[in-house]
Formats: C-alpha cells, structure tokens, sequence
C-alpha cells in the first residue's frame, strides 16, 4: 500500500486541528449560545468573531448602527475578538443590568486598558476597590463642597470670556482646545488645589497630552478585544503622554502632601508654645495666632477636607489609602473630568450656533437672571435657569460625552427575564439609545431642546437618558459637570452670539473614551450689543 505523502499527512494534522480548535472553541461557550439565542446573533468568524463590522476607529459609531440595523433589534448576541458580548440600546435591558448588584464589574473589553493607562480609579476599577473607594471619596463631592467651587467656576467663566473676546473678528475659530485647557485648569483647582494662571504653558501641555491619552485609549480597547492591548507601548508618542500627565500629577500630590506636613508641624509648635505660658491672656497677639492657624487650615489640618486630594492624603494618613490609590484616583478624576466636560460645553456653543433661534430663547432667559454682562452666579439663580437645564440635557442627549459603557458578568445572572451567562461582556450604546425614534419622537436625530419640556419628557424618555451612567456606579462628578456647564455657557451666552457656516447635517461623531467629531466645526464670535 502506497504511504501518504509529507505534505498530505501536514494537511490532514492542520485539518483536523482546526476541526477540533472549533469544536472546543463552541463547547467552550454553549451556554453563552443557549442563553444568547434569545436575542438576535452575529456569528462572525474564528478569532475576530465579529470585530471585522468595526471598519476603523473612526466609524465605530456608524458601524455600530449597521449592527443593531443588519441585526433588526436593538440588542444582540455577537463576539468581538475573544469576548462574547450583548450590544444594546434597550431601556428596559439597560436599567435591569445597570441597577443589578449582580453587574457592578465593568466590562473588561473596554475598562481593562483605560485600568492600565490610568492605574485604577473609579472608573475601570473592579468592585470590591470601586466599592471601598467610592465610599471613602464621596466626602470629597457632597453638596457643601460643591458650592465652595462656584467662586473656582465662576472664575473660570471670567476667563473663558476674556479668550472669546480676543477671537471677535469676523473670523471662525476651533474652540475646542481653549475649552479643554479651561476645564482643565477648573478640574486642576477644585480636585488637585493647583492653580494655573492665563496662558499657562503647562496648562496648555497637559491638555494636549491628555488629549494624546484618550485618542490612544481607543485604539488600546480595540486592540484589547483581540487580547494584544500590549501593543499600545509600542508608541513613544502615547508613552511620552503617559509620563508627562503622571508625572504632573505626581508633582502635584507631592507638593500638597509637603505643604500639609509642614502646616501640621507649624501648628503643633506654635501650639506647644503657647501651653507653656501660664499667664497667656486674650489679646490681639492671640486673634492674631488664631488668623494664622485658619489660614494653615486650609491646608486641611483643622478643617474638614474639602477638595479630593485634601481627603485623599487625610485617607492615606489614616492607611485607608495606599500611595497607589492616590495616584490612580487623581489620574482619573483629572483625565475623565476636563474632557468630558469640555466635549459637553463645545458641543452645546456648537447646537446653538447652528440653531440661533435657540440661541436667542436661552440668551433672553439668561439676560433676566443675570442684567449685567459681568456677574457671578450663584445656586437660586442657577434653579432659575430651566431652559439653559433643557439645552445642557438636550446636548447630552443628542452628543453623550461617554458614547458606551459596558458591564462584565462574573457568574451567570438573571436580570428582569434575561439570563446573561458568566464572562458576557454587556456593551450599552449610550449614544444609540438616545437617538431611539420610538422613544424621542421623529425629531430624536435633531437637537431640540423641547424633549426635555414637561409636556414631553415623561417615564419612557428617563429610562432612556443615562449620559451619567445609572446605578450605583453612575458618575461620581454628576452635579459637579452640571454646576460648571451651567456657570460657563451663561456666562458665554450672555456676553456672545456663536454663529457657524458648518452644516448640521455633516455632523459626525466616532466614539472614543469621549465622544469625538470627526471634523470639529469651528464657531464664529461676536459681541452682543
């Protein structure tokens, strides 16, 4: 009998090889099959699954609409690369997986690499640290403390408007970059207690290089699908951006720590001091002391804390913090904090320069709470600006600054009538979810800030408005963003009229950490009379 040859024996053993990878590759997750084919499922191919829909980083957001489109549901079963994974944009679904204390986890695909880049912190941290550190850093953002920054962001307003009153000529300009250096010096002061001057260069650096961070992150999360995130560090250019925002963040910490150790010394001693004198008597020498130990105060020593790194170094003190959680904790506040909001601020000039019809119904709101053009504005007279509240939700709505979160499941869970097999990764498109026609009406691609009139914002629209996240681990800097947001665009609005030749139907949007245009529109300025 004639003996096979080399190469078919090769063939035969690569076949076979193949054959039996793909079977253990299904048994493996027959229940991800089992539970999955109640939804909607893209099989994809071997490996990728079906990651080769996401045509490039920049259209993540369109192909994710052919998706639920080819899909015909708004929730569907597919694999991205290694990870099993329900896409959806489904109210009910949503509120059920986001309210479970089954699905506190985030999902893995997505919030491992932005736990790398950032160290930890609130945001990618697994549950048991999330649990512990939320608990111990919420101090940080109560009411009260909140309030002590309306000087900070009022401040911040000033200077805002003194850069746009430079840029009034008749020209069109990108305001992106002055806006993200303005929330960075706001996130800076209320979070970090550092206080960057006008023009400051370093303000301007760590703006861009945090900017150089997000656009990574992206990149590092698609990667990630496919178990190769590793090849992120490969790129000087991300590394040097890493490096030089740790590292001002470290500064930072480091010299708050030192000021603090030197004020608790100062105290002591002057504390000592005045024990040993028996005969010591009330007089202006000693309101004159206690002057100076309020103002050592403020270096939290015998106050409260009351920005988060004070309560930070209080936590770390106590060893209820590691030096790790400091750093991590920071990274995030600082990196998830000015990008966000500055997305949020530069997407509502850009929907009332390209709708000046509500441009001039918030501006005459604006101009009855606030007379003068200069002014600072403080809490009631924020509660009286409920249009302005309109507009900020209705941006929210229509250009999320989070576009996807997602949830890990650590064991097989039910939720509501849906059972989501162990190691799913729940990916919810925030940004497909408020575009829904069935629930915002005709008009839910348009920006209209009337969907968040009473007459129509009823119980269907709140289930489907999460640009904060729900659940417990919503967004811990929620009125924080909302506070800032509403100072800064009254006091644009009240001071400028934005105008754009861009056209609204050219929009774009890609979805990065943060939700990102693709062709940024620039805005025109001119004073108003």
């Amino acid at each position: 009998m004639e003996l096979p040859k080399h190469c078919e024996v090769v063939e035969f053993i690569f076949v076979a090889g193949f054959i039996i990878l793909w079977i253990h590759w299904i048994w493996t997750r027959r229940n991800i099959y089992k539970y999955g084919l109640s939804f909607p499922v893209l099989y994809g191919f071997p490996i990728i699954g079906s990651l080769y829909k996401i045509r490039g980083v920049n259209n993540i957001s369109r192909d994710l609409s052919n998706i639920f489109k080819d899909s015909k549901s708004y929730t569907v079963c597919l694999w991205f690369g290694w990870f099993p994974t329900i896409l959806t944009a489904d109210p009910e679904i949503i509120t059920n997986v986001l309210r479970s204390p089954e699905l506190l986890n985030k999902a893995e695909s997505i919030y491992h690499p932005i736990r790398s880049i950032f160290k930890g912190g609130l945001v990618a941290s697994r549950v048991d640290e999330w649990s512990k550190n939320r608990k111990l850093i919420n101090p940080a953002f109560a009411n009260k403390v909140l309030m002590s920054f309306f000087p900070i962001f009022n401040k911040a307003k000033n200077n805002i408007i003194e850069k746009c009153s430079e840029l009034v000529d008749n020209k069109e300009h990108n305001l992106l970059n002055a806006i993200q250096t303005m929330t960075l010096t706001i996130t800076a002061e209320t979070t970090m207690g550092k206080y960057m001057h006008k023009g400051n260069q370093i303000s301007n650096d760590i703006a861009n290089n945090m900017c150089v961070i997000m656009e990574y992150t992206v990149i590092s999360i698609l990667l990630s699908f496919m178990n190769l995130g590793f090849i992120m560090e490969l790129f000087s250019k991300f590394r040097n951006a890493k490096k030089y925002s740790y590292q001002f963040v470290e500064d930072l910490i480091h010299k708050k720590l030192s000021k603090t150790t030197y004020a608790e010394k100062s105290i002591t001693n002057t504390k000592d001091d005045m024990s040993s004198n028996e005969n010591f008597l009330l007089t202006n020498e000693e309101n004159e002391f206690t002057n100076n130990e309020d103002d050592l105060a403020d270096l939290s020593i015998k106050k409260e804390p009351n920005i988060f790194i004070d309560q930070a170094i209080k936590l770390y003190k106590q060893q209820l913090f590691t030096w790790n959680d400091i750093i991590s904790e920071s990274n995030t506040i600082v990196g998830a904090a000015f990008e966000t909001t500055a997305n949020a601020i530069y997407s509502a000039l850009v929907m009332l320069a390209m709708h000046p019809e509500i441009q001039q119904r918030l501006f005459e709101e604006v101009l009855d709470v606030f007379p003068e053009k200069n002014f600072n504005a403080g809490l009631d007279q924020l509660d009286q600006l409920q249009y302005l509240d309109c507009v900020i939700n209705e941006t929210l709505r229509f250009a999320p600054p989070v576009p996807v979160i997602g949830r890990h499941v650590t064991k097989d869970t039910q939720v509501g009538k849906n059972v989501f097999p162990k190691n799913t990764q729940i990916l919810i498109s925030i940004l497909h979810l408020h575009r829904r026609t069935d629930i915002w009406g005709s008009n839910a691609n348009k920006f209209d800030p009337e969907h968040f009139s009473a007459e129509n914002f009823g119980e269907a629209q709140k289930c489907a408005f999460i640009p904060f996240s729900r659940g417990k681990r919503n967004c811990i800097g929620l009125r924080y963003a909302m506070f800032s947001m509403k100072i800064i665009l009254s006091g644009l609005i009240r001071n400028f009229i934005f105008e754009t030749d861009f056209k609204f139907a050219n929009l774009r949007f890609t979805n990065h950490v943060a939700l990102k245009y693709l062709e940024e529109p620039e805005l025109k300025i001119r004073l108003r009379s």
